[in-house]
């Protein structure tokens, strides 16, 4: 009997170990998913903020990704989840006079670090691939032989 005290004390040690394991890397998937999303959203929204302006070069773009805002704020703020400018990339490719449809926006998230919650996983995860979203310009193309005027707001 005296050998038998301690058994379930150790038993329910063990699956209690296991079971918070599980948990907390159940909320790391949550949080990497959730970080994802919000980085392809707040993308996809600065595409179409660039797609429905004139070009102007992609700073405008570059601060809607960090800040939410065309402008950038006065004081010092960091970026959306951490990022930096060196995290965003835009390609602009201008039409040509060979092809007026093919001008085109991308805009990409690189080496984004995702933090964890689990004390085990000691550093950050750099994500190899980028959060990539593209957009044709064509209909600006299609406007301008439909003699349609354009008002920029």
């Amino acid at each position: 009997m005296k050998s038998e005290r301690g058994q379930s004390l150790i038993e329910a040690t063990l699956v209690l170990l296991l079971f918070f394991t599980m948990l907390l890397g159940v909320i790391d998937c949550g949080q990497v998913v959730l970080a994802h999303q919000s980085l392809l959203e707040r993308v996809r929204s600065a595409v179409r903020q660039g797609v429905v302006r004139p070009w102007d070069g992609g700073d405008e773009v570059v601060n809607m990704v960090l800040y939410g805002q065309t402008q950038e704020p006065h004081m010092t703020t960091p970026g959306f989840l951490g990022l930096t400018r060196a995290n965003v990339q835009v390609r602009y490719q201008p039409p040509t006079p060979e092809r007026p449809d093919d001008e085109t926006l991308s805009v990409a998230i690189v080496n984004f670090e995702y933090r964890f919650f689990s004390p085990w996983i000691g550093k950050a995860l750099v994500n190899p691939r980028p959060v990539l979203v593209s957009s044709p310009m064509a209909y600006r193309a299609a406007w301008a032989q439909a003699g349609t005027h354009v008002q920029w707001h």
